[in-house]
C-alpha cells in the first residue's frame, strides 16, 4: 500500500475580485484562504473549524475544482495533489474535461439539504445520475444500486419513487448521503452536513456517516463549527482563522490539549452538560473578526490574542511541527 496520502494541499490561496465604479474594475480583493496546507490519510476523517466566514467552505470548494464555476473571476494558487492508484493529479490545473475524469473519485455533501436536491427529480432519479455520468452499468443494475444505497443510508425502496419535498431534513441529507456514495469515492468532503438539521436527528446522520466511513473505508474533509461534533468523528482536526491555519494535530491532541490561543478559545465556548462545570474559565476575544478585504499585518490573529507580542506585526508565523503529529501557528507558544 501506497505511504502517500490521499490528498495533500500545498500553499492554497484563493482571492476573489471586488469590483467597483462604472466601469466594475477590480479595486480590491478578498483572500479568503491564504497559503495553507495539510493533508488527509486514506481511511482517514480530518475535521476542519472555525469561525463562520473564516474560509473553512472554500477550501472543501477548491478541493472538489469546482470553485471557477461559482465565481469565474477567483484566483485559486498552490497545489491539490491526489494520489490515485500511483497517479499524482493536481486538481488545481486540471482543465474542466480532464477533470471529469475524476470527478466520482471525490463527492460532496451541502450543508442545506433543502436546496441541494433538484426539486423537479425523484430520489432515485438524484441518486442514479452521477451513476449514469461515471459508472458503466446497466439500467438494471442502476436501479438496484440506487435501491442499495437508499437502504445502506436508512430509507425505504419505496421512498425512491418520492421527491424532495416529501421529506424531512434529515432524511433529505440521507438522500445527499447517498448520491455521494453513489461512484465510490475516494474522498467526502462534507460541507457542515448537520449544521441545518434539528439537534435530535444531527447524532443520527453523524452516526450513519461514521458507519459508512467504516464499511466503504472513505476518507472525509469534515467541515463544521460546532467543535464536540468534529471531535466526536473526527481522526484529526485543523483549526482554522481568517483565511490561515492555526493548529492541526490529533483529534486528542486538539480537542484536550490545544495550544493556539485561538484553538483556546474555541474549546472555552463550548457549551458543557455539567451544572457543576458552570462558572468554569471562559475565554473572550477582545474586538471583532477583522475583514479579509484588509487583514492585519503579520499573524492575522493578533489582533484579538491574548498572548500577542509586537514582533506578531511584522511576519506571518510560520506552520510548523510543534510537536510529533502537531502543528502550530505561533513561534511564542514554542517558546514557552
Amino acid at each position: 500500500m501506497s505511504k502517500k496520502p490521499l490528498v495533500e494541499v500545498k500553499n492554497l490561496s484563493v482571492s476573489f475580485p471586488v469590483s467597483g465604479g462604472i466601469m466594475g474594475r477590480k479595486v480590491a480583493e478578498v483572500k479568503a484562504v491564504d497559503g495553507i496546507s495539510f493533508s488527509i490519510g486514506r481511511s482517514e476523517i480530518v475535521g476542519l473549524v472555525g469561525e463562520s466566514g473564516c474560509g473553512k467552505t472554500t477550501v472543501g470548494r477548491a478541493m472538489i475544482n469546482i470553485l471557477k464555476y461559482i465565481a469565474p473571476d477567483v484566483e485559486v494558487d498552490g497545489e491539490i495533489l491526489y494520489h490515485f492508484d500511483g497517479e499524482d493529479v493536481d486538481f488545481n490545473k486540471l482543465h474542466p474535461r480532464r477533470m471529469r475524469k475524476y470527478r466520482s473519485r471525490v463527492q460532496m455533501i451541502f450543508q442545506d439539504p433543502y436546496a441541494s436536491l433538484n426539486p423537479r427529480m425523484t430520489v432515485a432519479q438524484i441518486v442514479e445520475e452521477p451513476i449514469k455520468i461515471h459508472l458503466k452499468l446497466s439500467p438494471k443494475e442502476r436501479n438496484e444500486r440506487v435501491l442499495s444505497l437508499l437502504e445502506k443510508v436508512g430509507l425505504r425502496k419505496d421512498h425512491s419513487g418520492r421527491f424532495p419535498h416529501e421529506f424531512s431534513g434529515g432524511q433529505r441529507q440521507r438522500v445527499g448521503i447517498a448520491r455521494a456514495l453513489a461512484t465510490n469515492p475516494d474522498l467526502i468532503i462534507c460541507d457542515e452536513p448537520v449544521s441545518a438539521l434539528d439537534v435530535s436527528i444531527q447524532a443520527q446522520v453523524i452516526n450513519l456517516m461514521m458507519d459508512i466511513q467504516k464499511e466503504f473505508d472513505i476518507s472525509f474533509l469534515f467541515i463544521a463549527h460546532d467543535l464536540s461534533v468534529v471531535e466526536h468523528i473526527s481522526d484529526k482536526i485543523a483549526v482554522m482563522y481568517l483565511g490561515n491555519l492555526m493548529e492541526f494535530g490529533t483529534a486528542s491532541q486538539v480537542y484536550h490539549h490545544p495550544k493556539h490561543p485561538y484553538s483556546q478559545a474555541l474549546l472555552s465556548a463550548v457549551p458543557v452538560p455539567d451544572p457543576k462545570q458552570k462558572n468554569r474559565n471562559r475565554i473572550i476575544l477582545k474586538g471583532d473578526v477583522p475583514t479579509p478585504m484588509n487583514k492585519p499585518s503579520g499573524c492575522s490573529f493578533r489582533t484579538r490574542c491574548p498572548i500577542a507580542e509586537d514582533s506578531c506585526s511584522e511576519e506571518v508565523p510560520k506552520f510548523e511541527l510543534y510537536a510529533p503529529n502537531h502543528w502550530l501557528a505561533c513561534p511564542i507558544v514554542k517558546d514557552n
